[in-house]
């Protein structure tokens, strides 16, 4: 059961290229890939394929420079899934792979997991606003200098705690300016491997707009810095304050593209979806509105689960469950509620929908 993937996807890489073996184990073959990302046909047998005896399997592609891979223990991430799809395989075969590949996670010992491989990402560092101090800075030296605490940051400190974000895991800012409304703004820095590379300033009042003033790449993926090594599943929402809850990672609005999908699955979790579900009726149109469903249309093109938690029929977000019902029992709901078939997914999708 193991080495079922990698003997499925040797064996289609075969029959499919006329592919020949190296002896160092190799199997080359006309590249399944370089069409389908722009770049002229392979007709050099510049692809190449390793299966492991340990179950885990390795494709390169030295044309276009695509590389997918699988090794027991992991998910299929979306990239894996797109090879086997050019190689010919059956949509219906992918999605059994997916669902075996999380059956096996349970054999291996975390211990024995191969590291995911993935390309290099990076995002540039930005500053955060000028003036801006994390609220415990910002705490100490209002109390060093017996100065009076100005209203604004009280509210900006009271919006975070009414939250119930963890203020000693996570830090905050707050900048006593009024360009952007700043100073009715609590600011949230964006990490990447332990640098400031944007951050999005939410407001905290009705009449402080945009919502959101934010600087950041539109690839990133917020706090993928707190996610463990020895996690099983990574939560993927859309707002930061939802991420924050729950320890998940946010994508920051309704769709997820292809480079945040690599940094996602190049955590080697089971990724598992929630997204919002402030669904409303147009009046007009007399049609639900859900912006959400985008999200879940997404989470089935990379075919990763989507969870349907029972709360999710009165909270419209997970921070908002976990201000009503606690943080424990919102994330046993989001496990609980998981669905990884396609046609389960795309049946609890339209029971909200329609």
């Amino acid at each position: 059961m193991i080495d079922h993937i990698a003997n499925f996807t040797s064996d289609l890489w075969t029959q499919a290229r006329r592919a020949r073996r190296s002896a160092s184990g190799w199997i080359s073959g006309n590249a399944v890939c370089c069409a389908h990302r722009g770049e002229t046909a392979d007709t050099r047998s510049r692809g190449g394929l390793i299966a492991n005896p340990n179950g885990a399997v390795t494709y390169r592609c030295f044309n276009c420079n695509f590389k997918a891979s699988y090794a027991p223990g992991r998910p299929l991430t979306y990239k894996f899934r797109k090879l086997l799809a050019w190689m010919g395989a059956d949509p219906n075969a992918i999605e059994r792979l997916g669902i075996e590949a999380l059956r096996i996670k349970d054999l291996v010992p975390t211990t024995e997991l191969a590291p995911v491989e993935s390309e290099p990402i990076t995002f540039n560092q930005q500053e955060l606003p000028a003036g801006a101090v994390n609220f415990h800075g910002m705490a100490e030296f209002y109390q060093l200098s017996n100065q009076a605490i100005p209203a604004d940051f009280i509210e900006v400190v009271d919006y975070v705690a009414n939250r119930k974000i963890d203020l000693q895991k996570y830090q905050f800012y707050w900048a006593d300016d009024k360009i952007y409304g700043l100073n009715k703004r609590v600011i949230i820095p964006f990490l990447w491997k332990g640098q400031t590379v944007g951050y999005t300033a939410r407001s905290v009042d009705a009449e402080t707009k945009p919502k959101y003033h934010s600087s950041h790449d539109s690839n990133y993926v917020f706090n993928v810095d707190q996610q463990q090594k020895n996690w099983k599943f990574v939560v993927v929402c859309e707002g930061p304050f939802d991420a924050m809850s729950i320890d998940g990672v946010a994508v920051l609005h309704n769709d997820i593209n292809e480079q945040q999908a690599d940094v996602i699955d190049s955590l080697g979790c089971e990724v598992v979806v929630v997204p919002d579900f402030d669904i409303k009726y147009d009046e007009r149109t007399k049609k639900k509105k859900w912006a959400g469903a985008a999200l879940i249309d997404r989470a089935i093109e990379y075919g990763w689960s989507v969870s349907f938690p029972v709360w999710a029929e009165t909270c419209k977000d997970v921070n908002e469950a976990v201000q009503k019902y606690g943080k424990l029992f919102v994330l046993k709901a989001i496990i609980q509620g998981k669905q990884t078939s396609k046609l389960k997914i795309e049946l609890l999708k339209r029971r909200l929908y329609n």
